[in-house]
């Protein structure tokens, strides 16, 4: 039914629907975004759709992830608002005999209070405002002028949502009288032109280790009594500011997720080869959890950071932008959001505490960055004590970089193109449920490459490492 519905939006031939003009585009795409949100699940033509629709134009990842937007915005809805009863029958008229029902119920109570306010022969200045309205009906009033108020609101948010706009357009195809009226295409076409305020805020969460791992949180906060009230800030957890999503970053993620031809993705690997820099490189690809990859590579790429001069007019500056920012977003998850990891999230965490640990030791009394680089190109020269950890990893990785390679364009495309295939290798999730946690705290954008890989069935090519004493997660919603 469902199905047949969808075909009918698409083969609509009303003015508000013909694919002549990019906004009626959007429209179509509202309710493609309505369908897809139905089928999150792998689906071979659900990916051809991505795949030959959606990406086949140069700037089809602007649509694609358009459409993955409203997407998401019909699956919080569904979680954590009631937005998805007005599709059950009869929903309209219910409502619009609540709100009869209140504005009688107002009259009646209106009535009661004049009634007892004349009634009422006290003059006792407790009970009597100095304009001579009594306390209890001043503080009446204002309960139930609360009320209709936020009966007001709540009605004007669900009239306006993408589950009233789905209806619109649905009620617009059914009724050959509405495709030639003007002026019902006009209404439709401003009530979906309305964009209510909504979680995902399209920036990207920032942490850099090498800035942040000497950092110690307030023990007024952090300690046992104020556990029991609010999340403990670990050693090392100072977020960055957060970052807005550009279309350099975007662009670059969904052209590697055209360009893929498989429905397995590696964990850099890929990127190494087609750079020619597999044989050099790729073992910090094989390390034994993607936690350990993640730090290593992003200590690597704030090496490369520090280490090389960045000027404005660098034709990878681009490159650049892509590496440093994803470098820092996959980060944040091991810092703050480990169960969008694929590994388990205790595990992922007791790595990153034994990687702070690990810093402040090797760092010592470094101050500034500037000695902090000078401290990590010394590692490379000759045996370590510290050899085997992940700041000595990191450490060899970056000065192979800057160092073996040595163009500066070509460091900057094998790191941006390392990254970008990385989040993409991250984003495919059995716990989905982590994903809609993140969607009621702002959302994430690796939960829209999730909710894209997802329809498109793509996986991981193999499983990572795990320890025999991790905890097993809830998969389940």
């Amino acid at each position: 039914m469902q199905a047949q519905l969808f075909t009918q939006v698409w083969n609509c031939e009303g003015r508000l629907l013909r694919l002549e003009r990019e906004s009626h585009y959007k429209l179509k795409d509202m309710c493609l975004s309505f369908a897809l949100f139905k089928l999150l699940q792998a689906h071979e033509k659900t990916w051809n759709l991505i795949l030959h629709g959606l990406l086949s134009d140069r700037d089809g990842y602007k649509r694609a992830f358009r459409i993955v937007e409203v997407e998401l915005t019909f699956l919080y809805d569904f979680f954590y608002t009631k937005y998805s009863i007005i599709f059950h029958p009869g929903y309209w008229t219910t409502k619009l005999m609540e709100l009869m029902g209140i504005a009688i119920g107002i009259g009646a109570m209106t009535s009661l209070l004049k009634y007892h306010q004349r009634g009422n022969s006290s003059n006792c200045p407790l009970t009597t405002m100095p304009n001579g309205l009594s306390v209890d009906i001043f503080v009446t009033s204002v309960m139930i002028t609360s009320f209709i108020v936020m009966e007001l609101i709540q009605y004007f948010f669900m009239s306006f949502s993408e589950w009233a706009k789905v209806i619109w357009i649905c009620q617009y195809v059914r009724k050959e009288s509405w495709q030639k009226s003007a002026q019902i295409e006009s209404m439709i076409k401003w009530i979906c032109g309305v964009w209510l305020l909504k979680p995902w805020e399209r920036k990207l969460h920032q942490y850099s280790f090498l800035d942040s791992y000497f950092y110690k949180p307030s023990r007024l906060l952090n300690n046992r009594i104020m556990a029991a009230f609010i999340d403990q800030t670990r050693d090392g957890q100072r977020q960055s500011p957060p970052i807005q999503l550009s279309e350099e970053v975007k662009q670059a993620v969904f052209h590697a997720l055209r360009l893929n031809n498989s429905f397995y993705l590696e964990n850099g690997c890929g990127s190494l080869r087609l750079n020619n820099h597999f044989d050099m490189l790729s073992w910090a690809c094989h390390l034994e959890t993607e936690t350990q990859v993640i730090m290593v590579w992003h200590i690597a790429t704030s090496f490369c950071e520090h280490r090389l001069p960045i000027r404005l007019d660098l034709p990878k500056m681009k490159d650049f932008r892509v590496a440093t920012t994803l470098s820092k977003y996959l980060a944040y998850f091991v810092a703050f959001a480990p169960q969008l990891l694929p590994d388990r999230p205790l595990f992922a965490e007791h790595e990153f505490n034994q990687a702070i640990i690990q810093a402040r030791v090797f760092f010592g009394r470094c101050k500034t960055m500037v000695d902090r680089i000078k401290k990590m190109e010394e590692v490379p020269g000759g045996h370590s004590a510290h050899e085997g950890t992940i700041i000595e990893l990191g450490s060899r990785l970056g000065y192979s970089l800057v160092n073996d390679i040595g163009d500066e364009d070509n460091i900057w495309k094998i790191l941006a193109d390392f990254w970008v295939e990385l989040v993409l290798y991250v984003a495919p999730s059995d716990n989905a449920k982590a994903h809609v946690e993140h969607l009621a705290r702002g959302g994430e954008f690796v939960t829209h490459l999730w909710a894209l890989l997802s329809h498109a069935g793509i996986e991981r090519k193999k499983p990572p490492t795990e320890p025999h004493n991790a905890l097993e997660r809830s998969n389940s919603f």
